[in-house]
């Protein structure tokens, strides 16, 4: 037995039996190891547990596609802007009343898309082909909703915009996978 094995051994002295501890105490003198190597082989393992658990941890949490918070000013800054767009637009340039829902519900979607999306997916033009292509299916669902269902309540209008964006995002998720699993062979094609 090495004498990290000893140490090892050692640091967990509490789990021997009396014998065993005596003959421990033994060995360890023999070879010129102290308890308080031990104890520090022990503090050792303990901090490395500790970090290959953290690491673990680190690592299931994170996604390959999404980040793992929303940054806030950046949420707050479009929610501004969609304010601001609102407010500012010239009293000729109002939007039809049942236009308007539809329009906030498609800007929304985008925000939150942009938002929750990892700095390089945002840097693939896939991902703005998608994000563009599950407008279509957002606007409609909301328009149409807006129209043929309006709602009497807040939770109405909530439950609209979350249907349209699931309808949005049911197509554009897809086409931006299936576009990444084109980009390789594209590559390899064009490399021919």
């Amino acid at each position: 037995m090495s004498n990290e094995e000893l140490l090892h051994i050692a640091g967990d002295r509490r789990d021997l039996l009396a014998q065993a501890a005596v003959a421990l105490d033994a060995e360890m003198a023999r070879r010129g190891l102290t308890r308080e190597q031990a104890r520090a082989k022990k503090r050792e393992h303990r901090r490395r547990e500790s970090e290959e658990m953290s690491a673990q941890i680190a690592k299931r949490n994170k996604s390959k596609y999404f980040v793992a918070q929303i940054n806030l000013p950046f949420l707050f800054a479009g929610l501004a802007g969609e304010v601001l767009l609102l407010v500012l637009l010239p009293s000729g340039h109002r939007v039809h009343e049942e236009w308007m829902w539809p329009l906030i519900v498609v800007y929304l979607g985008a925000l939150l898309a942009v938002l929750s999306v990892q700095s390089w997916v945002r840097r693939t033009l896939s991902f703005w082909i998608s994000l563009v292509v599950s407008f279509a299916p957002q606007f409609f669902v909301a328009h149409w909703l807006a129209v043929y269902h309006p709602d009497h309540s807040r939770n109405g209008a909530k439950g609209s915009a979350l249907l349209s964006l699931i309808a949005g995002y049911a197509v554009g998720v897809p086409l931006f996978l299936l576009l990444q699993k084109l980009k390789p062979s594209q590559v390899a094609q064009a490399a021919e």
